[in-house]
């Protein structure tokens, strides 16, 4: 008797986890890619870059570009976890397939953005190219502007390159979250577009954590609790940014 009733929990249990990956499997990318950052799952991540690459000879232009966010969004956390062996790995396959894209659709704003970002993070990952990569990366980034200012990405990446980019060489801080603020505006422009979209998510933290490092306190305050309305299930903001902040918050008041 205690077997069969063993035999019936396995049972039971095989059938659950089927179901759940058929619930899983369901997800769309753009749903999997959200929840993976949300929940610091990235390993969701990776599988759909390399669901996106086992299909790419079929993909459109559009999905294609769509893999270069998911590229970039990956790089990005690779790095920031040191992960600079994968980081590297990826870079190359983003940075060919940007390449390739570029030379069919020259005036697509998103993909010099993307472009300009890519350079940069060659740049993280080696200083000492700076010199000559910086000033690629930027024209890339002003060229993705021009050509459509009303697309978020090129504002995104003008913000980064503008807070990080020492200031001996144009870079400000009060300009970069003047680019972050346009980038939310134009995203906010089209609310039904922000469900499950990590940039817009990701955005609002890095528009946080610029105010924070500008010691704008009371405005990173209101900008995190935004993201947190947003989505409060951002563990990563929820448990770790946002509690460490409120900290450092109440200790200068």
């Amino acid at each position: 008797m205690e077997r069969k009733k063993c035999i019936k929990y396995i049972v039971f249990g095989l059938l659950f986890l089927a179901g759940s990956a058929i619930l899983h499997a369901q997800k769309n990318p753009r749903e999997q890619v959200y929840h993976a950052f949300i929940s610091n799952q990235m390993e969701l991540w990776d599988q759909v870059i390399q669901e996106f690459n086992k299909n790419r000879s079929s993909l459109t232009d559009a999905r294609l570009i769509q893999l270069v966010n998911y590229y970039y969004g990956y790089i990005g956390w690779a790095i920031g976890e040191e992960r600079n062996k994968e980081a590297k790995i990826y870079l190359k396959e983003a940075k060919d397939l940007v390449d390739g894209l570029l030379e069919r659709l020259p005036d697509n704003s998103d993909l010099h953005a993307y472009k300009g970002a890519l350079l940069g993070y060659e740049i993280g990952l080696n200083k000492i190219k700076a010199v000559v990569l910086g000033p690629e990366s930027m024209k890339h980034i002003d060229k993705a502007i021009e050509l459509n200012p009303d697309r978020p990405q090129g504002w995104i990446e003008k913000g980064n390159a503008l807070f990080y980019m020492p200031k001996m060489f144009g870079g400000s801080k009060e300009k970069a979250l003047d680019a972050y603020s346009k980038a939310i505006q134009l995203m906010e422009k089209e609310p039904g577009m922000l469900k499950q979209d990590w940039m817009y998510l990701n955005v609002l933290i890095i528009q946080g954590q610029s105010y924070e490092k500008t010691d704008q306190l009371d405005t990173a305050k209101s900008v995190y609790e935004k993201a947190l309305k947003f989505e409060p299930d951002m563990t990563w903001l929820r448990d770790e940014l946002y509690p460490d902040f409120m900290k450092k918050y109440e200790a200068a008041k």
